[in-house]
């Protein structure tokens, strides 16, 4: 039979986890999240990007390798390589190569950049339940409101919902398929080689 004692320990551990994953702040979630992703050594990612209004790209699947810093996209309309350097946005429609550094990125795809786009620039609520962190982010200067779902367990960013704060529908949403991590990355899939590309044309 179990006793009274061992019972009220299971309470108080169970109470005291349930108020520690409220009492956890927005902004201390996502820099744990940031952290986290940071410090994999290789990781992959499935995304989907899909659009509630016209959109020529969207809905869009791709997928994502990071290792460090630096990070590869691939989707069927552009690709990404950022080598830890300079950025190289591969536009296959327009058959153009945008070179940059990293102040400068078109996609901002990657979970570090994710995150620190809305620390930045929004004020960041912990509306989370009970399995989930969700953050509402909220910008006072373009009405939109993203809702941030982030696993507990991990800390991976699962669904990010962009809305508009007056009529709250969605506008877009970002869908992390499928993730993975501690992978044998080839380190070949970070460097650009433009004799992939011989017809593009290189923008600076």
């Amino acid at each position: 039979m179990v006793s009274n004692l061992n019972i009220s320990k299971v309470l108080v551990l169970l109470i005291f986890g349930i108020n520690n994953l409220y009492c956890q702040s927005a902004e201390e979630i996502i820099k744990i999240t940031q952290e986290k992703s940071f410090k994999l050594t290789d990781s992959y990612y499935e995304f989907r990007i899909e659009s509630k209004v016209d959109d020529p790209i969207l809905p869009i699947t791709g997928e994502l390798y990071t290792s460090g810093e630096k990070y590869f996209i691939d989707t069927r309309y552009i690709d990404q390589i950022y080598d830890g350097e300079n950025i190289f946005t591969i536009v296959h429609e327009n058959q153009e190569i945008i070179i940059g550094n990293s102040d400068i990125p078109l996609f901002r795809l990657t979970p570090y950049q994710l995150l620190n786009f809305f620390i930045e620039d929004h004020k960041l609520y912990n509306i989370s339940n009970s399995k989930k962190y969700i953050i509402k982010a909220i910008s006072e200067n373009d009405g939109i409101i993203y809702f941030i779902t982030i696993n507990s367990s991990n800390y991976s960013i699962e669904k990010i919902e962009m809305k508009d704060s007056t009529t709250e529908q969605i506008i877009n949403t970002f869908l992390t398929l499928t993730y993975d991590y501690n992978l044998s990355v080839p380190l070949s899939l970070f460097k650009f080689d433009i004799e992939n590309y011989k017809n593009y044309t290189i923008v600076k």
